[in-house]
């Protein structure tokens, strides 16, 4: 009966620990249900807070009688003990990480001075059970020893698997909590880049600016010493000579300029150098973390950190990071600098605007079902726009997307990129677009939230073979459809999912259509919507259907050329467009 009582309990505090990120919110709750089981009738936790054994956190003792009396809580969780104070025996269970049984302390040396506080919380012995993560012992469990209490193995045993659930939770807090930590962290820092791109702008002072950032860089990576640097670089991309370079402190810039031939001459883009030994002036560190950004054709961004503390994959994706949002006010603050300077950031973004064309061009024009070809019209609001479509055709379907990423440039060019590779992926193993939506959000999420982006996307797959279409929205406008007879179908009101990017673990609906009475399907970004005329006027989807049942006759040549001159007609700032991005299904012979 017991072993019945002692697995059905396991298994609820199993359940208790998995079903919760927060260890203080459980603690008690598994302390009591483990007491239930076994003799003992009292429990308590200790902690011990980054490694530091000095002192030990009495996080849990409500079921103690006068132990929290001799030790009040002065901290959130409980009360910081001076570890010294406590039993030779409970060392040993620390220490050696090891399940440490004393059942009459008045008889055991390992602890005397014990005796007067036992006899107050009435126990002659107790258990210590240590929490071990990683082969170090973050805290510990002991469980008192009335007069009549008998443990046997099976007990201690239910007590370590207690113990090691326990041990689980407080890793997965301590990882949540972290992770958290980081977060707001690295908000914070982007804050301050971004406060500091807006002064660069108006003071045009790039030393003070860079200043501030290799201040904000030693903060966020916890270093005694940051430095950025932008260096010359000629054609075969070898360093020819120093634009500018910033330390923090400032007078460790000669410590550190010291060592970076090291660093520029390493092939690598990222380094992180742990437990090694460098001089930086009368100082020195044992460890440091680069990374190489190229700016332009022209120049290169080296950033550098170092210190006490070692680094890992946290800092190397914060130090990307914030050398991304510090090269792209560098070259946003050059763009506006001068127009010799303007032209060669031209250049890198027009390098940028074939990539995207190459990616949009990558879909030729696709046979869908009877006479209809799908094919697409373009405009990028800039030099690099945010919309984006892509279609493969795998035989008997063709899988499709649409998306529109929040903002422009550079940062949404990149999240076009890794949105058409995890599509590219995904619609060769799936074919539930409701899937394919929701593993790209899973897949992608982390990246999103780091740039604090998001898109509308809508992704589709054609049964060719059996004339139907299905959809899934992820916040996008639905697509207008005119039928053989001119129908329209128009469901802007429909169900919309969540953008992708905007929230983890997110399901999707997908939406079946007949296409035996279809002739045009016409999928579109807001851009189109967006762009007003002189007075002011948008416009919007009732213009769109419109244009859309005018040209329904029109082949692909004269379908994309009404587009554009419909555009250039219509705007009255040509300038300020949006992205637009049409994607057509129609008859490829009408006139």
């Amino acid at each position: 009966m017991n072993d019945v009582k002692r697995m059905k309990n396991l298994v609820e505090i199993s359940e208790i620990v998995t079903g919760s990120d927060n260890f203080f919110e459980i603690k008690d709750l598994v302390i009591n249900k483990m007491l239930k089981v076994v003799h003992p009738t009292k429990a308590c936790v200790n902690l011990f807070y980054n490694k530091d054994y000095n002192y030990s956190h009495l996080v849990c003792s409500a079921t103690l009688d006068y132990i929290p009396k001799l030790f009040p809580k002065n901290e959130e969780y409980g009360s910081k003990i001076d570890f010294s104070l406590y039993p030779k025996y409970i060392h040993e269970a620390v220490f050696e990480k090891k399940i440490v049984i004393v059942k009459n302390l008045f008889e055991d040396e390992r602890a005397v001075g014990e005796e007067e506080m036992a006899k107050k919380e009435d126990y002659v012995g107790r258990v210590v059970l240590p929490f071990v993560i990683n082969n170090e012992t973050v805290g510990f469990m002991t469980c008192y020893l009335q007069k009549e209490d008998e443990l046997d193995q099976k007990d201690i045993d239910f007590m370590s698997q207690v113990a090691s659930l326990m041990s689980l939770s407080i890793s997965t807090t301590k990882k949540n909590k972290d992770i958290n930590k980081l977060i707001n962290k690295l908000r914070n820092s982007i804050s301050n880049i971004n406060k500091g791109s807006r002064m660069l702008y108006s003071t045009k002072d790039i030393y003070y600016y860079m200043k501030k950032m290799s201040c904000v860089i030693a903060e966020t990576t916890n270093s005694e010493y940051a430095m950025i640097n932008v260096y010359n670089i000629d054609d075969s991309g070898k360093i020819v000579g120093q634009k500018v370079g910033i330390a923090c402190p400032e007078d460790s810039i000669n410590g550190i300029n010291a060592i970076m031939p090291q660093i520029t001459n390493s092939k690598s883009m990222f380094g992180i150098a742990n437990n090694c030994e460098i001089n930086i002036g009368e100082k020195k560190i044992k460890h440091y973390m680069f990374t190489k950004v190229v700016i332009d054709s022209s120049s290169e961004l080296v950033v550098f950190c170092g210190g006490n503390s070692e680094y890992n994959t946290d800092d190397e994706n914060t130090m990307s990071i914030l050398s991304k949002q510090i090269k792209n006010s560098i070259i946003n603050y050059e763009y506006y600098l001068s127009e010799e300077r303007y032209k060669e950031i031209e250049n890198d973004l027009s390098m940028l605007k074939r990539q995207q064309r190459l990616i949009m061009n990558s879909t030729s024009d696709i046979d869908v079902f009877s006479d209809n070809k799908m094919y697409f019209y373009h405009r990028p609001s800039r030099l690099v726009g945010g919309d984006f479509y892509n279609a493969i055709d795998l035989g008997d379907k063709i899988v499709f997307i649409v998306a529109d990423v929040m903002g422009h440039g550079i940062v949404s060019n990149y999240i076009v990129a890794i949105i058409k590779g995890a599509f590219e992926i995904l619609s060769r193993h799936i074919d539930n677009p409701g899937e394919i939506l929701k593993q790209i959000n899973d897949y992608l999420y982390n990246e999103f939230d780091k740039m604090g982006i998001y898109a509308t996307t809508i992704v589709g797959v054609f049964d060719k073979n059996n004339l139907k279409l299905s959809i899934a929205n992820a916040g996008h406008y639905f697509p207008i459809i005119i039928s053989n007879d001119n129908t329209i179908i128009n469901d802007q009101e429909g169900e919309r999912g969540l953008p992708i990017g905007i929230m983890e673990k997110v399901s999707y609906k997908s939406i079946d259509y007949n296409l035996s009475d279809v002739k045009e399907i016409c999928f579109f970004t807001d851009g189109i919507l967006e762009m007003k005329d002189s007075e002011g006027k948008e416009f919007g989807i009732e213009e769109l259907t419109a244009f859309l049942l005018d040209n329904s006759k029109n082949n692909k040549e004269k379908t994309l050329s009404n587009v554009k001159e419909k555009i250039m007609d219509f705007a009255e700032d040509k300038e300020k467009l949006d992205d637009i991005l049409l994607v057509f299904i129609k008859n490829k012979d009408e006139i």
